[in-house]
């Protein structure tokens, strides 16, 4: 009768290096430019933004009419 053998092999796990691009610096320094730019925008607006310094401003609308 033949004797069986049973051999076990263990492995290392392997290991995996995961590389995250962090983009490049351009982008980093244009979305705060476009922040700030984006603040200075609102608190323009929220100050009157275009403004004739109480000035009364007239806009002569031509008449339209719709046919169809």
């Amino acid at each position: 009768m033949p004797i069986e053998r049973e051999t076990i092999i263990e492995r290392p796990s392997s290991t995996e290096t995961v590389v995250v691009d962090s983009g490049s610096p351009f982008g980093v320094i244009g979305g705060i430019i476009a922040a700030v730019f984006a603040v200075i925008l609102i608190v323009w607006l929220v100050n009157g933004g275009i403004s004739t310094n109480g000035d009364t401003v007239n806009v002569d609308l031509p008449n339209v009419t719709v046919t169809e």
